[in-house]
């Protein structure tokens, strides 16, 4: 443990969740507004040009990292000369990671785990059914990334994680909107680690017309979705510009 005085503590570090629809404009935002040089983690199998070509920001300083496995992941982030020098640092997202990637590659290793027998009985149903077990080591995998995300912001990166929208989520009936997660235990505690949430919602003009940037709110008035805000800033909902929420 170190104590560090208060003049020598990061100002620009920041943990944020965005979660909307897809194609709502969540990626083009964040690569058109973040602040540069931006380290771009995809999650998803798809090519981030598109978003990238949309954003039509002159000279971005990006550079792109797709992910393989899980461990290679958590050791990439871990190195800090993979890091140092980028003032952003975007997953993109947390959904397809977690309920798709690590849930599979949890589900591959407890099928591996059982006996040539037990193979045979219900074969594709048992290659992709995740235990109570499974879901308890989703969890635990997926607070050991906010907690080392957590490590980046405090010291002086911003964090950007995209997320999907579950309309009336399975862990939290109440909620209309919130972040499309999967499990309990983390879906449930993650706020915790975040200094934002925000819900991004398509804009249209009196034609129709998809306007950009998307809109966004990052506090919920009667409660209804989830939102997260954390400073002294009165504006908690706008244009989805990162570098206007970061100047705030």
């Amino acid at each position: 443990m170190k104590a560090i005085p208060k003049k020598d503590l990061p100002k620009s570090g920041k943990m944020i969740l965005i979660y909307g629809e897809t194609g709502c404009g969540k990626t083009t935002s964040i690569l058109q507004s973040a602040p540069d040089p931006i380290l771009y983690i995809s999650t998803e199998p798809r090519n981030p040009i598109p978003s990238i070509e949309a954003a039509e920001r002159t000279a971005l300083d990006l550079d792109i990292v797709h992910y393989t496995v899980w461990l290679e992941l958590m050791d990439y982030i871990s190195e800090k000369k993979n890091i140092n020098r980028y003032a952003t640092i975007v997953l993109d997202s947390m959904t397809y990671l977690l309920n798709v990637s690590l849930s599979g590659e949890i589900e591959d290793e407890s099928y591996d785990s059982r006996s040539d027998t037990e193979k045979k009985i219900k074969p594709l149903i048992n290659m992709a059914k995740l235990s109570l077990e499974g879901y308890g080591g989703l969890s635990s995998q997926a607070f050991r990334l906010m907690k080392a995300l957590g490590r980046l912001s405090t010291a002086g990166k911003v964090i950007i994680i995209t997320s999907l929208l579950a309309e009336n989520p399975r862990w939290n009936r109440e909620l209309s909107a919130a972040p499309a997660l999967k499990g309990k235990e983390f879906p449930n505690s993650f706020p915790g680690f975040l200094d934002m949430i925000g819900f991004v919602q398509s804009r249209h003009d009196e034609d129709g017309n998809i306007i950009y940037p998307p809109w966004v709110s990052f506090e919920s008035p009667d409660g209804s979705f989830m939102a997260k805000y954390t400073g002294t800033g009165k504006r908690r909902a706008g244009p989805l510009n990162f570098e206007r929420i970061l100047n705030v």
